[in-house]
């Protein structure tokens, strides 16, 4: 590294214990010093020391500090507000957001190393139903599976959903011949009770075709959203699969980020710019 020094500069002249010279120069940066050496073998040396490591306070703040929620992002934002070379970039596929407070601006570059970022995280039952979408269970296990999730079933109503998980439970080790779908938007499954005897009982049990939960998409957020899901029924030898699949998120998923870029713009009265 190349350091521009004056004859302005002070200097101190120190004596090794073999008689060589090393020279500590004052540089334009408080507690920075050029160490300047010169060796038989290597010829002239130089070597920046920094001391801010050993101060008090740092020279100027720098590194980045995270949150994962927009409350917490507005309130740092006020207690330590942006200034004239600062900006805010987004990036929805990752979703962050970073306040850099030293951002480039027209006139002179910037360090871009002091920044704020919003770390969104998803959504624990956002998370839950998009593990399980698709994903045909016994009847034992999907049932435990809905009830914990009971919470965010907007259709049908959750006690009438209960009653259809409380009847799915109790067809445990039952025969399972057929799903009928019918045209009033349920579906119907026929059963027998007496696994073994074909003259056994037969019995109906209706669910819904479909169902719709009500979401947030990320932890922390007062927004819910719609999301659709078909109830599906899979017998095969006897045997009853349960699965709920999701209709597509996508796009519920950047309605999301729309409303958390939205919440900040109104909140900072500033641009959030797509990175």
């Amino acid at each position: 590294m190349n350091t521009d020094v004056s004859e302005q500069h002070e200097f101190q002249t120190l004596t090794t214990d073999e008689g060589r010279s090393v020279h500590l120069i004052d540089t334009d940066v408080p507690r920075v010093r050029l160490l300047a050496a010169a060796t038989a073998t290597n010829g002239l040396q130089n070597h920046i020391v920094d001391l801010e490591e050993f101060d008090h306070w740092p020279r100027r703040p720098k590194g980045t500090r995270t949150v994962r929620t927009v409350t917490s992002f507005l309130t740092e934002l006020a207690r330590y507000p942006l200034g004239e070379t600062a900006a805010l970039w987004g990036k929805q596929k990752h979703s962050l957001i970073d306040a850099i407070y030293n951002d480039h601006t027209t006139d002179l570059p910037g360090w871009r190393d002091d920044i704020l970022r919003l770390e969104l995280a998803k959504d624990e039952d956002w998370l839950a139903w998009h593990r399980i979408s698709g994903r045909y269970m016994p009847q034992d296990e999907f049932s435990d599976t809905i009830e914990e999730l009971l919470h965010t079933v907007l259709r049908p109503d959750q006690a009438e959903l209960m009653e259809i998980i409380e009847s799915i439970r109790v067809t445990t080790g039952s025969t399972f011949e057929s799903a009928v779908h019918r045209a009033n938007g349920a579906q119907h499954l026929v059963y027998r009770e007496n696994v073994d005897a074909k003259a056994g009982r037969a019995s109906n049990l209706e669910v819904p075709q479909t169902i719709t939960l009500l979401l947030p998409v990320f932890e922390g957020s007062q927004s819910r959203y719609e999301v659709e899901a078909w109830f599906r029924l899979r017998v095969r030898n006897g045997e009853l699969g349960l699965a709920v699949k999701l209709k597509p998120t996508r796009q519920i998923e950047l309605a999301g980020w729309r409303h958390v870029v939205e919440a900040i713009e109104k909140g900072l009265d500033r641009t959030v710019l797509d990175a």
